[in-house]
């Protein structure tokens, strides 16, 4: 629970930090990025595997295909995006800091969440082997 507390801390603050006035078309580019990435694995994944805690549900599905097929993580993927964005339009050390402590946050509880489908799914470790965490092909 603590990583869920973190990583909406992070965006709370990153959102709040941000300023309108300063969006450029790199930080738009990012968010609308950010978008497409989150909407494209929300239609991949099924809604009954959507969790915002590190935790597998009962009838948890390995969803392999679409986008995660390349990424692991693409919701993931799809926030740091999005704070990034955020974070170019003030940038700050503190918001520097917030910015790396969220990356650091997901990098962790993806690892949780990774060893939890590696004890479920037996060809989790493959699937990892052909997939980026958070890009792919990386």
């Amino acid at each position: 629970m603590i990583y869920v507390v973190i990583q909406f801390g992070a965006i709370f603050f990153l959102i709040g930090n941000a300023q309108l006035n300063n969006f450029n078309i790199i930080s738009t580019t990012l968010l609308i990025l950010s978008l497409l990435i989150g909407l494209i694995a929300l239609v991949n994944m099924k809604i009954s595997n959507l969790n915002i805690t590190p935790t597998l549900k009962e009838g948890h599905q390995l969803i392999t295909v679409g986008i995660y097929g390349y990424i692991r993580h693409p919701m993931y993927t799809s926030v740091m995006l999005a704070c990034l964005g955020l974070l170019l339009t003030n940038i700050t050390l503190v918001s520097q800091i917030v910015m790396l402590i969220l990356i650091i946050d997901l990098f962790l509880k993806s690892n949780l969440e990774e060893k939890l489908l590696s004890k479920r799914f037996n060809h989790y470790k493959n699937y990892q082997k052909k997939t980026g965490k958070f890009l792919p092909f990386i």
